[in-house]
């Protein structure tokens, strides 16, 4: 345990000379997370935000990511000295006997306990996260852990459904992915549900009440450019995309970012259609015309009015955005529109 102690320190020492590298003056959010940053013990958190408080600006959104396990009152009141005002909990179940499958070191009474003392102390902007289509749950599982958590008085709540990558737990165990069939069922669910809650669907993966909208997840799919610190990380700054090595070795040395990519215009376009088509916003038309110089509406219009016509798109004032059934099949639509704007271009290069 002291050797992962004194890593993490070194981590915290190497990831204040990156966050000096980039010369930062101001940002508009703060989000810590990627990995669950209350893991650290409490001197090694203090320092954590002792780097970040520069940046920080009364009234910004200041978020921690947190599991339930790694949060206890004493790090709570330090989050809430440095300015943190949001926190996103991975609850990902309310049933006990799922989250000991997996591997998780909490029931579902701490995450209760958590949330009242988070409260307690002034946390009033609070995401969980909530897995769907884990083994052994089914669509009353799924509506007895939506009923416990609206219990919770939170703002937030983000819905992944289940993904299996290589050499995790799940893999080996050979357990599936569920159904595409299963999961609509469940996000239908989830949608109706919220909605008849108050909350708002604001993004394919996202509910909240009104007014508590994740503004720095609202960055990046508005296509909007972001600082991307530490081990793993991914950043968008000044045209080029860019990725952080994943390899500790390699960060402690130095080394910070793997890949490196210049957004050229079709890539952007492409980022910037898929990423707002995302949101309830939807694409700012003259947004769209002032960054791109052509108008999308007129360019892309048949295809808006043939999803329209299936209401699975609506047009308001300079503004189109999905409905419901459309978020269900973003990419079908994407591809669409991106098919169209390459004819276009290439229709126009030859003038």
């Amino acid at each position: 345990m002291q050797y992962f102690s004194n890593l993490a320190s070194q981590y915290l020492q190497v990831l204040k000379k990156e966050l000096d590298f980039y010369q930062i003056e101001e940002v508009e959010t703060i989000y810590v997370g990627g990995g669950t940053p209350t893991s650290l013990d409490l001197n090694q958190l203090l320092f954590l935000l002792k780097i970040l408080f520069p940046y920080y600006k009364k009234g910004m959104e200041y978020t921690f990511e947190t599991n339930v396990e790694t949060l206890n009152i004493e790090k709570l009141r330090l989050l809430k000295q440095y300015g943190v005002n949001r926190l996103s909990i991975g609850v990902e179940s309310s049933d006990d006997k799922i989250l000991l499958s997996l591997n998780r070191h909490h029931n579902f009474d701490d995450v209760v306990r958590v949330v009242k003392e988070s409260q307690k102390l002034g946390f009033d902007n609070i995401n969980v996260d909530l897995i769907l289509g884990l083994p052994n749950t089914n669509l009353e599982s799924l509506k007895k852990d939506l009923d416990n958590l609206i219990k919770l008085n939170i703002q937030h709540i983000s819905t992944y459904s289940l993904t299996i990558s290589p050499h995790t737990l799940f893999y080996n165990n050979k357990i599936k992915e569920p159904s595409q069939d299963m999961c609509r069922q469940q996000y239908d669910y989830v949608h109706n549900f919220l909605l008849s809650k108050g909350f708002i669907h604001y993004e394919i993966s996202n509910f909240s009440m009104p007014s508590y909208f994740s503004k720095h997840n609202l960055i990046y799919w508005r296509d909007k450019e972001y600082y991307g610190i530490g081990l793993g990380a991914s950043g968008y700054i000044d045209g080029f995309r860019y990725q952080n090595t994943k390899s500790i070795n390699e960060y402690l040395q130095f080394n910070f970012i793997k890949e490196k990519e210049k957004i050229n215009l079709n890539d952007d376009i492409e980022y910037y259609i898929m990423l707002n088509l995302r949101t309830d916003l939807g694409i700012d038309l003259k947004e769209f015309t002032n960054k791109f110089n052509f108008d999308l509406n007129q360019v892309c219009g048949d295809i808006f009015f043939k999803y329209i016509n299936k209401g699975l798109m609506k047009k308001d004032n300079n503004r189109v955005y999905l409905t419901y059934e459309g978020m269900m099949i973003l990419d079908t639509i994407v591809i669409d529109l991106l098919l169209k704007i390459d004819k276009y271009q290439t229709d126009y290069s030859r003038l």
